[in-house]
């Protein structure tokens, strides 16, 4: 992991532990409009215990390809911050082999506004999981796996 805290991070996929979210916030913070903001608001998603159908899950991995999945976060991101009050928005994903509550993405947005700036991390949520050419697959407590997009 990248000890310099001052970095400037692109929206996109990473391989698990590449990047934090304090990274990703120190990030955010570099943005040369960050003074118009008010908030920074953040969505970490995380590997939970069961399927969506309650099926044990102990553990997942998750795949992307990389370009694509890469150029429509971008796009997502791009056009989140055409909204009014919304400063920056950035879009973490990782890829990788992931224990349970381990960080699957991050969701960071600067806003003028706290209003805005909660609709917006639900707004990106909605889009990244329907849009991007992300991939994963749970593994189960009885030995089997499946993967879903």
């Amino acid at each position: 992991m990248t000890a310099n805290r001052d970095i400037f991070i692109k929206s996109g996929i990473y391989k698990k532990g590449e990047i934090n979210l304090e990274q990703v916030i120190a990030s955010i913070k570099l943005h040369h409009n960050i003074k118009e903001a008010g908030s920074i608001h953040t969505f970490t998603g995380i590997v939970r215990n069961s399927s969506k159908i309650g099926k044990p899950v102990i553990g997942m991995r998750i795949d992307a390809y990389k370009e694509l999945a890469n150029k429509s976060i971008q796009k997502i991101c791009s056009k989140l911050k055409q909204e009014k009050d919304i400063i920056d928005v950035k879009i973490i994903h990782f890829k990788g082999d992931f224990e349970l509550s381990e960080d699957l993405v991050h969701v960071v947005v600067a806003s003028s506004h706290r209003k805005e700036g909660f609709d917006t991390v639900s707004k990106a949520v909605e889009l990244y999981k329907k849009e991007i050419a992300v991939w994963k697959r749970e593994n189960f407590n009885d030995g089997l796996s499946e993967w879903i997009h």
